[in-house]
């Protein structure tokens, strides 16, 4: 008997397996659908006038977002909130952060202000977020799914405009004052002192890297490379298990405004003013391509790799979808086929309506951000009454289906307030 049970045990064991397979290989057949056949089907879900109804009018452009589930969101704002979105039961609230500590050295003062959350990042794990701090130069970690303080990490003198895990327990951050930093996190619960502290010398303290500000730092789990991007026109390449060692710096050809990079394991990304720039940093010979933006020189605000679809969002709002297979941007819309038969000379499209004529049918190539939500204070009477505002696309993220892309903003003119959430699908 015990051997015949032994037997039924294991039928039942390959058979989930093979059944936890098969359903994997749906959902990745599914995911390649969805790539490929969107965006030209997707429809815009806009959450912002819930937002807005909710929390009141002192929340201000949406910087990160980070998927905590497949039905939950992590969005942190310009105004220094933390947001969860639970897109299934249409509930939205605010995640109270813990008190900035004290410190030994002053933050740096800028005419600017505050700048909010810049980074939301969720470990493999799913068990911890790190993300800004009440001080915008420190970097909060909280307990997932509870939100209870683990760690406050304190010792950037700037504000934290990239955060990064590279293991459950381990997480970079990136700041303004040119430093990166490496933290050890502890288990919750385990009787850890509720802050963390760095200081600015010493093999264990902030690592000075770049003569430029660190606009974002990025992991990549399959390639076990960290990559760091400054302001200074250079990624750096840096070895996590060796105390963030530069193992590589790669100068960008295309040096304005760097603010947003991607990567996976034969591929970076990095955003400027008007182009993203490919790199494969397995090659001696680093630059592959320039991808322009046809939004001219708005600005490239978020930029993301899936698969063979590189997606990045501008300035004024737009969302554009590159195919790296076919070189060539997906469009946005279907083709008018009620207008059009494939009759011509050499299967080329001719009009119905007019045969002789043979139009030229440019597909739009983008997605354009809703209206969002704008607060009509006294800058906006001075300068914007009447116009057009459009929120530039700070964030984007997909889903672990791939099927759905949230994405926020807000409106990129310094002092105009407002926000853009929405999820697409």
């Amino acid at each position: 008997m015990g051997g015949e049970g032994g037997n039924v045990a294991l039928s039942v064991l390959r058979q989930r397996e093979c059944g936890g397979s098969h359903r994997a290989g749906l959902q990745r057949a599914a995911s390649r659908h969805y790539l490929d056949c969107q965006p030209a089907l997707w429809q815009e879900k806009e959450i912002t006038g819930q937002l807005a109804s909710t929390l009141g009018p002192d929340v201000d452009k949406a910087f990160a977002a980070a998927w905590q589930d497949d039905h939950r969101l992590l969005v942190g704002t310009k105004s220094n909130h933390l947001l969860q979105w639970d897109t299934s039961a249409g509930m939205l609230r605010s995640i109270p952060l813990p008190p900035a500590p004290p410190r030994q050295h002053e933050v740096m003062e800028t005419v600017w202000g505050a700048c909010g959350i810049h980074s939301v990042a969720v470990n493999p794990a799913g068990d911890m977020v790190a993300t800004g701090g009440t001080e915008p130069a420190d970097c909060a970690v909280l307990r997932l799914p509870d939100f209870a303080p683990v760690q406050t990490l304190v010792g950037h003198v700037d504000w934290v405009f990239g955060v990064a895990w590279v293991s459950d327990r381990h997480v970079v951050t990136g700041s303004r004052d040119q430093s990166v930093a490496l933290w050890s996190i502890p288990e919750p619960g385990e009787g850890a002192p509720d802050v963390q502290y760095k200081g600015a010398d010493g093999p264990d303290g902030l690592q000075r890297k770049f003569e430029g500000k660190v606009r974002d730092v990025k992991y990549d789990f399959e390639s076990c490379r960290l990559a760091a991007l400054s302001t200074d026109g250079c990624v750096k390449l840096l070895d996590a298990a060796r105390n963030l060692r530069t193992t590589r710096t790669v100068k960008l050809p295309l040096t304005k405004e760097l603010v947003c990079m991607e990567q996976r394991h034969d591929l970076l990304a990095v955003g400027s003013v008007g182009h993203v720039t490919l790199l494969d940093p397995r090659r001696r010979t680093a630059d592959l391509c320039s991808v322009a933006s046809p939004d001219e020189s708005q600005g490239v605000r978020s930029v993301q790799l899936t698969e063979h679809l590189l997606s990045f969002g501008t300035g004024r709002g737009k969302l554009f979808f590159f195919d790296l297979r076919a070189s060539a941007f997906l469009p946005t819309e279907p083709a008018p086929q009620h207008a059009f038969d494939y009759g011509g000379e050499g299967g080329l499209p001719r009009c119905k309506l007019a045969p002789a004529l043979a139009p030229a049918w440019q597909p739009r190539q983008h997605l354009q951000l809703g209206p969002g939500h704008v607060v009509l204070n006294d800058l906006y009477y001075d300068h914007f009454a009447g116009m057009d505002v459009k929120h530039a696309c700070y964030a984007h993220t997909w889903d672990a289906s791939r099927s759905r892309l949230f994405v926020c903003g807000g409106p990129l003119a310094f002092g105009l307030q407002g926000l853009y959430m929405a999820v697409w699908h």
